[in-house]
């Protein structure tokens, strides 16, 4: 599912003017009436006519507002307007609609006006839309705070946004002081990046998607749309990516896929690895660890991998060659030898590969040896939670989570790698500029070892044979639907090892196969 930045959206409401022959004003009555029905289905066992107050700014999406309010009147609901008491400039199209509303004799009032939301069943926040930078004006800062004291005395109200809730930025997710937190919002088209971001992500309630009575696909292939795609990471989307098994399919046809990993004390990074790449169905498995920790290995690992160890650039070669898929990193250790070990091999292999936490470490900032990964056939998969990616970017962690999804796609781009941003939310980026956002999983997923167990399950599909991007967005949904799963019954204190274990039952879920 295409989700949108701020920029696309103006850009698809350009088009739908210049070459799609819709006058804007059509282009609101859509959207105002798509938020007159999402309230109305709010509502659908209740007959009786609501009390909705639409809270309007004086730009475009206060008068999305205004049309929402005139198709709810014409429905039958009581309904008033309350707008902002100040010398704030209206847009044209606001003006337009409420010459209507005065038309109708549609109550317009503003706060100075007493107990504006008396008995209101619904508040629609329509102050301010997609077009905020910086804080909220002193103005609509009052009407806010209004609407939250009535919001604490009358809980069961239902507050609704129209296209984002008011204060929140729709490319980055982050929220001025003030910004409120709703129930539904009603976003047009498609929902927008930010949404799926937090902490706007816990504003925006349940996300309802109204059309504007065009197809935007028309408008995103058109060629003076320069802005790269991102998507939303959905079950239809993996289904599609996951390999068909034939029915004479055997351990040979389905990959080998190799981890490299362990250290003194660190045994369990490589073992979670190597049986997520189990249950994500690799065909074969072999983790490697360096010598002194191959017999600590080999006496708690599932008898379905193969064991090997390590003790030079040499051996790790000889390891990789031929193996349809290669991970390295998960407990690998940072002393220098170790870093050494794991940059060389970085740097001169072809294999497919996965490179994940100690390996991430070992690279330090991305610009020594950035140059390396645009030589590669195919592109190498970096999995770096957002502390090991400020290393690789020379950026705080506060930088990369203000604009996480824009920074992974300019990463990916400069050095031509597939990037696995982990967190919430987990974002994958490709070269060519696609972000895809990975919207499950959950808080209980916060505990040692679920970062190897992603890097296992990635690197069994990449085995498996799909291509880098496809098993980095495939993983990353498997991985979450898993843990999703599993906090139906727990919100927390369930293991990397029992994600895993769920893996295989997810999967079959996913492909709807008809298990007895």
């Amino acid at each position: 599912m295409r989700i949108l930045a701020k920029e696309e959206a103006k850009f698809i409401d350009q088009w739908a003017v210049e070459k799609g022959g819709l006058p804007l004003a059509v282009l609101m009555e859509n959207a105002g009436r798509g938020v007159a029905e999402a309230i109305v289905e709010a509502f659908e066992e209740i007959e009786s006519p609501l009390e909705i107050v639409i809270v309007a700014g004086k730009g475009n999406n206060g008068a999305d507002g205004l049309v929402a309010a005139r198709q709810l009147e014409e429905w039958g609901h009581e309904v008033r307007i309350v707008i902002p008491n100040d010398d704030s400039h209206a847009s044209e199209l606001f003006d337009q609609q409420m010459a209507a509303i005065d038309a109708l004799e549609i109550p317009v009032l503003t706060i100075e006006d007493g107990d504006v939301f008396e008995a209101a069943d619904v508040i629609v926040d329509g102050l301010v839309g997609t077009g905020l930078t910086g804080e909220l004006r002193d103005s609509i800062q009052e009407i806010l705070d209004r609407i939250e004291a009535h919001v604490e005395t009358y809980p069961d109200t239902l507050l609704v946004a129209i296209d984002v809730p008011s204060g929140m930025n729709s490319n980055t997710g982050a929220v001025a002081n003030g910004t409120m937190a709703m129930d539904i919002t009603v976003t047009f088209g498609a929902p927008k990046i930010g949404m799926l971001l937090y902490p706007a992500r816990s504003y925006c309630g349940n996300i309802a998607v109204k059309g504007l009575g065009f197809s935007r696909e028309m408008a995103l292939l058109d060629d003076e749309n320069k802005n790269y795609p991102t998507e939303l990471i959905t079950p239809d989307l993996v289904a599609a990516l996951l390999p068909e098994r034939e029915e004479t399919a055997h351990k040979g046809t389905n990959g080998h896929t190799l981890i490299i990993g362990g250290s003194d004390g660190m045994i369990g990074a490589p073992l979670l690895a190597a049986e997520a790449a189990v249950h994500a169905g690799a065909g074969k498995i072999t983790a490697v660890v360096p010598s002194d920790c191959l017999k600590m290995l080999q006496s708690k690992i599932m008898p379905e991998v193969l064991t090997g160890s390590f003790g030079s650039l040499l051996h790790l070669r000889m390891h990789a060659s031929e193996k349809e898929a290669v991970a390295i990193g998960p407990g690998f250790g940072r002393s220098e030898e170790s870093m050494t070990l794991a940059k060389t091999f970085i740097t001169t292999t072809d294999a497919p590969l996965v490179i994940d936490a100690d390996a991430l470490w070992a690279i330090g900032n991305m610009d020594t040896i950035g140059d390396e990964f645009a030589k590669r056939d195919f592109p190498a998969i970096l999995t770096p939670h957002p502390g090991e990616f400020a290393r690789l970017t020379g950026l705080s962690v506060e930088e990369i989570e203000a604009n996480r999804v824009e920074i992974a796609r300019q990463f990916a781009l400069k050095y031509k790698v597939v990037l696995v941003l982990k967190g919430a939310p987990t974002v994958v980026a490709s070269p060519e500029g696609l972000v895809a956002v990975n919207y499950g999983g959950n808080e209980g997923m916060g505990t040692g070892g679920m970062g190897d167990t992603l890097t296992g399950i990635i690197a069994g599909l990449l085995g498996q044979g799909l291509e880098e991007l496809e098993a980095a967005m495939a993983g990353v949904y498997l991985h979450g639907a898993a843990a999703d799963a599993l906090y139906e019954d727990r919100n927390f204190g369930y293991t990397p090892s029992e994600v895993s274990r769920q893996l295989p039952y997810t999967i079959t879920e996913l492909l709807d196969f008809d298990v007895e």
